[in-house]
């Protein structure tokens, strides 16, 4: 029996993640404002075109190591798929993650599909040792964060769990001295 050649023929993957802007020099995400400028800054005239899902890819110290389109739908409605989430993650070695996306509408109520899609995040980002910081839903007036919503019920990023702000590293939070 002869076999193809080609079909033994091996398919490989190569991840690459490329950068030129030293660590030094890389913007820190200190809350959701900061999260939010940066949506209003590169979503700008699309804002209220149509939705756009991007996920800002940072370090152990919050420093942005890269933000990525993962989704862009229509006027109403997107879909993302975790998986792409995830290649970004991993090509990036990243160790927190923040979701933002923007709802044309201005109403930055989240869906039950916005919940839906935090929840799922949560969950695998958990499984992978990524902190899952916040999701933002943005428009041009306003934003929703689940993180400052407390939103335990679908974000529960471990600082949160601890009531510590998920934006602080342990080592910057100043306790009161006791006496």
């Amino acid at each position: 029996m002869e076999t193809n050649k080609n079909l033994l023929k091996l398919n490989y993957v190569e991840l690459i993640y490329k950068t030129s802007i030293k660590s030094t020099d890389r913007i820190r995400i200190n809350d959701p404002d900061g999260v939010y400028l940066l949506a209003k800054e590169i979503l700008g005239d699309r804002m209220e075109h149509h939705e756009e899902v991007y996920l800002i890819l940072l370090n152990q110290a919050s420093k942005i190591l890269g933000v990525a389109l993962v989704s862009r739908g229509s006027i109403n409605k997107t879909v993302v798929d975790i998986k792409i989430i995830f290649q970004h993650i991993i090509l990036s070695d990243s160790s927190r993650i923040i979701l933002f996306h923007n709802h044309p509408s201005g109403n930055c109520k989240p869906s039950k599909a916005d919940d839906e899609l935090t929840k799922n995040i949560t969950q695998l980002s958990s499984l992978a040792s990524v902190d899952f910081i916040d999701h933002l839903i943005v428009s041009t007036d306003d934003y929703y964060s689940y993180s400052n919503e407390c939103r335990y019920d679908v974000l529960k990023p471990q600082s949160k769990m601890n009531n510590l702000s998920p934006f602080l590293e342990k080592e910057e939070i100043i306790l009161p001295n006791p006496l």
